[in-house]
């Protein structure tokens, strides 16, 4: 379900901007380093890290330049999912828990689907996806993790922190 979840959203990112099959490719590899699950009732939610690297691949300016420029104060993730039955989606609960660190808690903003509040109607087959921005900049050298009532994912990014720059401008 993660890879299907990681060629939704490079589908999504393709369909905006253009790429040869080489390029796809990479970007699919880049956004699975930086990409956890989280399963809540009816809906996967596929969370990528925003960064520089993977604000350049999801985004096109002039929201790449709003996106970077948020990721530099605060920890974001882009969330994507297909709701596998009619359900309520509570979107204001997610919060970042990291050990010596008080708890984050996030705010929404809504891409699709994705409007702030706890009781967000979405239908079975609809997409999701949007950003939390969270209260503080997580430690990305140590792991954190990702709770939204009773369910969670941790990432672990400390092997992939040289990777979260931005990719080299094209010749």
């Amino acid at each position: 379900m993660k890879k299907l979840l990681i060629v939704a959203l490079v589908a999504a990112a393709a369909a905006v901007l253009p790429r040869g099959l080489d390029a796809q490719a990479a970007a699919t590899e880049q956004l699975t380093k930086f990409m956890q699950t989280l399963q809540l009732d009816g809906i996967q939610l596929g969370c990528v890290h925003l960064n520089d690297r993977t604000v350049a691949i999801l985004f096109q300016p002039p929201t790449l330049y709003a996106m970077r420029a948020r990721t530099k104060e605060a920890t974001a993730l882009y969330v994507q999912g297909v709701a596998e039955k009619d359900l309520e989606l509570d979107t204001t609960n997610f919060i970042i828990e990291q050990p010596g660190a008080p708890a984050a808690t996030s705010t929404p903003t809504s891409i699709h689907n994705f409007t702030k509040g706890n009781k967000v109607k979405v239908a079975k087959g609809d997409r999701v996806d949007g950003v939390l921005t969270f209260s503080r900049l997580i430690d990305v050298n140590k792991s954190f993790i990702l709770k939204h009532g009773k369910a969670m994912t941790e990432f672990r990014l400390a092997d992939v922190v040289p990777d979260m720059t931005a990719p080299p401008a094209p010749k």
